[in-house]
Formats: structure tokens, sequence, C-alpha cells
């Protein structure tokens, strides 16, 4: 494991699953990451810029209150300085019918649910060198 991976990287996580929080927190801070959480998203383009600068989003696509990753993406493009933060979409969603989707919007790529904590640092460290990752997940 490369616990410097992700060393000086900035990641904000838009996550309402406590547990799904936990595991993406803890693996990324192990891979030298500082991490933010959001496990509510009300407030997140107000709460995002208090952590500015913030390298890259994670960014659930179901939230909570009937929200949608989809929404606060639209919100962020239409901040000077917010849209141009990476981010990385993340659910159980079908990745077949939604990275279609997320590559229209200008996502800068999905990971399926369940996340691997093995793949999940490298997934982050290859978006932050400009290499889209789009994750299917485990196919059955």
């Amino acid at each position: 494991m490369n616990r410097e991976l992700l060393k000086n990287t900035t990641i904000y996580i838009v996550e309402d699953n406590v547990a799904n929080m936990a595991v993406f927190v803890t693996t990324l801070k192990q891979h030298g990451a500082r991490v933010f959480q959001d496990p509510w998203n009300s407030d997140t383009i107000e709460q995002l810029r208090v952590r500015l600068p913030v390298d890259i989003i994670l960014m659930d696509i179901l939230l909570r209150g009937g929200v949608t990753g989809y929404d606060i993406f639209d919100e962020l493009q239409g901040q000077p300085d917010l849209k141009g933060i990476p981010v990385v979409g993340i659910s159980t969603l079908d990745a077949e019918t939604e990275i279609p989707k997320l590559k229209a919007k200008g996502f800068a790529g999905f990971i399926a649910k369940p996340v691997s904590i093995h793949t999940l640092p490298q997934y982050i460290h290859d978006c932050l060198n400009g290499k889209p990752v789009w994750d299917r997940g485990r196919m059955y």
C-alpha cells in the first residue's frame, strides 16, 4: 500500500450513508489524503467553499431529501470558483445507465458501489492526474 499516493490531496465527500462514509474516509486518509465529510448534503456549496482549496469531490448520486448528486453538480457548475473541481460520481445505480449521463454532464468519473478499498485510492489518483475513471463494478 502506497501510504503517500494521495499526500497533499484534499477530498470533499458528499455521502449520506454513514458506513460508506467511514470506509471512504478511512481508506483515503490511510493514503495521505485530507478528507472533509458532507453526510447531510445541505448547504453543500457553502460548506465546500469554507474548505477550499479542494482537489476533488466524491459525490453520491442518490442523497437525502430527494436531492441527487446531479443536482449538486449542476449547482457547482454555476459557481465560477467551484466549477473547475473534478467530481467523481459514486452510486449503487446501474453503471451502464449512469455512466453516459455522468459523461454528458461533465463528471470526471464514476465508481460503482460497493467501492473497493483496494482500488479507490488509485482511482482518485488517476482522476487527479487527468485520467477519467469509469468503474462499472463487479459484474455477477
